[in-house]
């Protein structure tokens, strides 16, 4: 029917999309600048200009909302024409000469906001498949609340909301006196979302008491199938077969142009721990070299087509429109998505299943079973290099092993089990602490980490590190509380205990014995010095016959 046609057109520079509606008007006005754009040090910079650009906005007569996501930013309204008209002026004539005086107000407000968020299952997956750039961003805190300034955020707006770079959609035609002021600026295409380099299908320690997988595979309608019969079966499977799980969820992140990360999971009871892991793989493993069951793909197919036929198009496509536009692809109508839809075959779920195994990172409660078809990613790969530089020795020395290396160009950490370099021209971040501590976020997401109170002379590696990496890449969050600045516990009897459980305490007491012993006989000494002298070699004779005793 016409009616639900998407149709378009130009406003100030801006496309426009609509389907003729007869409901109240709502409005979203899309950008293409999203986290998987900010870097590490900026992560929040677009949540705040959202923030302060709907400060003020909201009514009962007109709600406003904004969102920013992976890759896109929106702001939305729903109310009388004449609301909609001066909302849309307002916000972007705001985005065009940003207004910072509630700058201050706006950052606390979103750093409470902060404190009580977890970034969730499928933040930790975009972290451990992207680490500390592109789409992995969004696995962190929002770190750019405390760097951002009103010269920086300007200039972020500046590009990101420009003319070029957005998209209107409406569930109705464009009002009357409709306009859309905003800057001149390009279109900003969204770049490759890079994986990190490790093993696949591998797994990772994920969130207590929970399972889930994620793949990134092309962005079709057999992928999106994929996800709805991933969940199906997990449900089925270890809710209503084994009974050791809660609901299934699942979530399709967009994280380029093309490629989606599919994730499926759900909250799983103790009891599930030892199977659990090889459980999930196995559903995904069935669906990869089975497909799913006939009856179940008509049925889901037939749904799909379902509720395409009967939502009313203004109330999505306008939106998809945008979104799809504003990433270089063309608006999709009804009859292409249902002729996908029915083109869809057992064989295409299996193709998109084995794409998915190929890219597979599964998350598990950390006292799960392994899986021995599965890597494990407990820690950085072995460095190739070896910083070279001031050597520091670890405060609880020689009770505590390990050595910290700061160089001209890198860092490198070698504890007992592990050891890290992290390379300066490789750091997505340097996270520093005003007590001194520091985090060396490389760009995979692993860290060094220096804390001046575990290292002899700690602070002055903090300030060589601090005068190699590049200022931009700083950031300095707020003090943080006593308990938790990790110190130095290793303690003066534990030192004690330590030599006289080693050999080579025997060989340098004796010497000082010795020592001691022959300035006896060539200067006169002091009973008090000659019993400490005596003292000291009853002490050695017992520490060296309790090591023989021992057999060491």
């Amino acid at each position: 029917m016409s009616r639900d046609k998407l149709q378009s057109t130009e406003v100030d520079g801006v496309p426009v999309f609509w389907v003729p509606g007869e409901r109240t008007l709502r409005a979203s006005l899309w950008f293409r600048a999203g986290m998987a754009d900010e870097s590490l040090p900026t992560r929040g910079w677009l949540h705040l200009l959202e923030h302060m650009a709907l400060h003020g906005r909201d009514s009962i007569r007109a709600p406003v909302n904004g969102q920013v996501s992976l890759l896109h930013s929106r702001f939305d309204v729903e109310g009388d024409p004449d609301d909609v008209v001066a909302f849309l002026r307002d916000v972007c004539r705001w985005l065009a000469t940003p207004d910072f005086s509630e700058l201050e107000h706006e950052r606390r407000v979103l750093r409470a906001e902060s404190a009580t968020r977890d970034t969730g299952t499928v933040g930790s997956h975009l972290l451990w498949r992207y680490g500390a750039r592109g789409p992995g961003v969004a696995g962190y805190d929002e770190l750019g609340l405390h760097t951002a300034g009103a010269d920086r955020l300007r200039q972020l707006a500046a590009g990101a909301y420009a003319r070029g770079n957005a998209v209107l959609a409406l569930t109705g035609a464009p009002p009357a006196g409709l306009e859309l002021p905003l800057c001149s600026g390009p279109h900003q295409p969204a770049l490759p979302a890079v994986p990190c380099d490790q093993p696949a299908p591998a797994g990772f320690a994920g969130g207590p008491g929970t399972v889930a997988l994620s793949g990134t595979l092309p962005r079709s309608t057999a992928a999106a199938a994929l996800l709805r019969a991933l969940q199906r079966a997990l449900q089925r499977d270890l809710r209503h077969g084994s009974g050791v799980g809660y609901s299934a969820w699942s979530s399709y992140e967009i994280v380029d142009a093309d490629h989606a990360m599919l994730t499926a999971g759900m909250d799983v009871l103790p009891e599930a721990l030892p199977t659990v892991v090889s459980g999930t793989t196995a559903v995904l493993r069935r669906l990869r070299d089975l497909g799913p069951d006939p009856a179940e793909l008509r049925d889901d197919v037939e749904r799909e087509m379902r509720r395409l036929a009967t939502e009313p198009a203004e109330n999505w496509l306008p939106f998809l429109a945008a979104r799809e536009v504003l990433l270089g692809r063309p608006a999709p109508g009804r009859d292409e998505l249902t002729a996908e839809l029915e083109s869809l075959t057992i064989s295409d779920i299996q193709h998109a299943a084995r794409a998915m195994w190929n890219d597979l990172l599964l998350s598990a409660d950390p006292d799960s079973a392994g899986d021995p078809q599965l890597s494990w990613l407990e820690g950085p790969p072995t460095p190739g290099i070896v910083a070279a530089g001031r050597r520091f020795r670890p405060a609880g020395s020689p009770v505590t092993k390990g050595v910290l290396t700061i160089g001209r160009s890198a860092a490198h950490i070698e504890a007992t089990s592990r050891q890290t370099t992290a390379v300066y021209g490789d750091l997505a971040a340097l996270i520093a602490y005003p007590d001194g501590g520091r985090r060396l976020v490389r760009r995979d997401g692993y860290q060094v980490v220096i804390e001046p109170e575990l290292w002899h002379q700690g602070h002055e590696a903090v300030a060589l590190v601090d005068s190699a990496v590049p200022q931009p890449l700083h950031v300095v969050l707020p003090e943080r509380t006593p308990d938790m600045i990790p110190r130095n516990s290793v303690t003066a009897r534990q030192r004690l205990n330590y030599w006289l459980k080693h050999p080579a305490a025997l060989v340098v007491l004796a010497l000082i014995c010795g020592i001691a012993l022959l300035a006896t006989t060539i200067v006169d000494i002091t009973d008090e010095l000659a019993k400490f002298i005596v003292v000291g070699v009853v002490v050695g004779a017992i520490t060296y016959a309790r090591q023989r005793r021992h057999g060491q």
